[in-house]
């Protein structure tokens, strides 16, 4: 049966369930599923939450394990409870063997938000030896946290290697996610992950004021190896107290890369020759790594950036930067919700925004026959990984499921069976 479609935005929103009561101080073990990628642990209580960290802190690592958050998590931060880092970043070299030692405890599972909230999450770990700081204290190759957002009620403070979402990367994905709390540590501090050694960050937004020592940035404090951010983006301000600062990166090493990414954040610091000074995506990099297709506005960075190209406010919320950032991918799209002020958003925000059906004269309708699309004029189709699969005015999609139809006025979801 032929369905018509009327496009211009998501009349498909997920329904998010009502945030649970704030966190008590106890853990609790889940009780629904079984840890496998088709049936995943289900967290839907603060205390499974804080049982998960109870685990990870006593040495169970979850590698190839799967958890959902089925919930909204109210962390009880009104209460002044302190929840535990989940993990330890314990590694060092042994000064009369000269070996390297890692004694650390990591999250080695996957942790899917399914897009909601932890919010009053208060975590404070002042350890200037070890550091470590966030949500998790370290992720490895095997570790995926994805779909989450970190409440603005929440407050994540460290010293060395601080992160609101992890301290230190040692591999592991973090996607999809947003990060609203505020950020406080040391050297080392980032609004997702204070440093990063391999691994990824990908469509992640920063919202959360981020204060550090040097090598401070919006995404991650410092960057290093086979690494990459792509497709993120930071709004808050970002101020080392020391020496740099930046939008995206604090420093990068190695071969490390950026992709992809802009900031619209004001950035406060100091310069040093050595250290290095404000920027609006990195403040210092070695000649090995790579920052390409990045923008940000000058007047709202309060600095510039060689390694990035500079527009206006106007500009940034246009056509020609909205196909800068997407390269040739859909993970950005117009803030057609009124999201970020009228400035691109990632593609998994407008999907999970609330609904606004209305109409408008540049609307382009399309149908659906089976796995045929034929539309008015050009559009794009996405799959839920974010790859484009379909571009044009009528193809056939590869096969049946959920896909996002994407066009300059917006994005909608369609069921293809």
């Amino acid at each position: 049966m032929k369905k018509f479609y009327f496009f211009a935005l998501s009349v498909f929103v997920a329904a998010t369930a009502a945030a649970t009561e704030p966190w008590d101080g106890t853990a609790t073990t889940w009780t629904e599923g079984n840890g496998s990628e088709s049936t995943p642990y289900i967290i839907s209580a603060p205390a499974h939450l804080a049982y998960l960290a109870e685990q990870v802190n006593a040495g169970s690592t979850y590698e190839g394990m799967y958890f959902r958050l089925s919930a909204d998590l109210d962390m009880g931060a009104d209460a002044e409870l302190k929840f535990p880092v989940i993990g330890k970043y314990d590694t060092y070299t042994d000064g009369s063997t000269m070996q390297s030692v890692d004694n650390s405890l990591a999250f080695m599972g996957t942790l899917d938000g399914d897009y909601h909230v932890i919010d009053n999450l208060s975590i404070e770990y002042l350890d200037e030896e070890l550091g470590g700081t966030g949500l998790f204290a370290v992720l490895r190759s095997a570790s995926t946290i994805k779909n989450l957002t970190l409440g603005s009620r929440s407050h994540i403070k460290g010293d060395v290697v601080t992160g609101a979402f992890v301290g230190q990367m040692l591999g592991g994905v973090v996607e999809n996610c947003a990060n609203e709390a505020t950020v406080e540590g040391g050297m080392f501090t980032g609004g997702f992950v204070g440093c990063i050694e391999g691994g990824c960050i990908e469509r992640c937004v920063n919202r959360g004021a981020v204060t550090g020592a040097t090598e401070v940035g919006g995404i991650v404090g410092q960057g290093a190896g086979n690494g990459y951010i792509a497709y993120c983006y930071n709004t808050a301000a970002v101020t080392a107290v020391g020496f740099g600062g930046a939008g995206i990166g604090g420093c990068l090493y190695e071969d490390f890369s950026i992709a992809n990414c802009y900031n619209i954040g004001a950035i406060t610091g100091n310069s040093s020759p050595y250290m290095g000074s404000p920027h609006a995506i990195v403040s210092d990099l070695y000649p090995s790594n790579t920052v390409a297709d990045c923008l940000y506005v000058s007047d709202l960075s309060g600095c510039n950036d060689t390694n990035a190209t500079a527009v206006t406010a106007d500009d940034l919320k246009g056509a020609e930067a909205l196909a800068t950032l997407n390269g040739g991918t859909a993970n950005f799209s117009a803030d057609v919700k009124g999201i970020n002020a009228g400035f691109p958003v990632l593609t998994w925000e407008v999907e999970n925004a609330g609904v606004d059906n209305t109409l408008n004269d540049n609307r382009v309708d399309f149908s659906v026959n089976g796995r045929i699309i034929t539309a008015s004029q050009s559009i794009s189709v996405v799959d839920l990984n974010g790859r484009v699969v379909a571009t044009g005015t009528s193809f056939a999609l590869p096969a049946s499921g959920l896909y996002i139809v994407v066009s300059p006025n917006g994005a909608t979801k369609v069921q293809v069976r």
